[in-house]
């Protein structure tokens, strides 16, 4: 019975020891998450608080920027809040439109494909496009909306040539069919996801007590489907409100978005602090949507 206290004692360094070398491992990325991340966006943050002069970015501390934004300047007048209600709307419409497109095919795939390899076959068609480069994506719709494309010649032949389908491009329609088909990918492998863990015996259950296909669906599925969808939605809403490729491609002159304005503060106009407060207000939204959408989260888990 001797020989048990000194094991004891000996066993309790090294559980300290393991802790400490945990630690130790998490330094350099703790470090690097700070170096890279953390630093840029408080710097960021200090300088929308600065405003630009005439040789570059002047410490003087107001809140210009941010009132410019929300009340407008004498210079631009009222134009960054209504692009970002704008923004926010096309981001809303496109979420929308990827839900009710990504919706089947994550049904399709989680209850309806039973043989592996055809499974294996769609799953695989929708990351293939993920693989493809987001400008490529952009301008492939460019191609198919001009009205020499593809759309315009499939349309001519129909004799639909002289309808409005022929002038979507440069138009808003256009940047919300870019955007759905960029983002429909993450909203399907998002709902799949979850779908892909429900017990197919809930709705096995469902049908055993005589509850028809669409009340089973509405009762049982789509509930537990809902963290999913919100997770998916608010990562479309995201992307989507903050995109600046789509609409410079296909969209038109008045299809600016805040996405756009800021890349124009930084580049063309030089006003820093001015793009440093459009950045964070739009930041700040984004946070909020994901505050929002995590506590609806808990919520259908509970």
């Amino acid at each position: 019975m001797a020989p048990a206290a000194p094991i004891d004692v000996l066993e309790r360094p090294r559980g300290r020891r393991a802790g400490r070398g945990g630690w130790l491992l998490g330094i350099p990325v703790v470090g690097w998450m700070t170096l890279l991340f953390a630093v840029p966006y408080l710097l960021l943050f200090l300088q929308s608080f600065w405003r630009a002069g005439a040789f570059g970015t002047v410490t003087d501390w107001n809140l210009d920027n941010y009132r410019a934004v929300f009340l407008g300047d004498s210079f631009a007048g009222n134009i960054y809040l209504p692009t970002l209600l704008k923004s926010l709307k096309i981001g809303a419409l496109v979420t929308l439109c990827s839900t009710v497109l990504a919706f089947p095919v994550a049904y399709l795939l989680a209850f309806k494909v039973r043989v592996s390899r055809l499974r294996m076959l769609i799953y695989t068609m929708v990351i293939v496009p993920l693989w493809a480069s987001y400008l490529l994506r952009a301008y492939a719709w460019k191609v198919i909306l001009g009205q020499d494309g593809l759309l315009g010649s499939v349309l001519d032949r129909v004799g639909l040539g002289g309808t409005f389908l022929n002038d979507l491009l440069y138009s808003e329609a256009a940047v919300i069919i870019a955007m759905t088909h960029i983002f429909t990918p993450f909203m399907i492998l998002t709902i799949y996801a979850v779908l892909e863990r429900l017990p197919g015996s809930l709705i096995e259950a469902s049908k055993d007590l005589g509850v028809g296909r669409l009340k089973t669906f509405r009762s049982v599925v789509l509930p537990l489907a809902a963290p999913g969808i919100v997770a998916g939605g608010t990562f479309t809403m995201g992307l989507s409100s903050g995109d600046f490729v789509a609409p410079m491609l296909v969209g038109g002159k008045d299809d600016v978005m805040v996405a756009n304005q800021i890349y124009s503060q930084f580049g063309a106009t030089n006003n820093w602090p001015l793009g440093s407060a459009l950045a964070f207000v739009l930041l700040g939204i984004v946070l909020i949507l994901v505050a929002v959408s995590t506590s609806a989260e808990k919520r259908e888990r509970i």
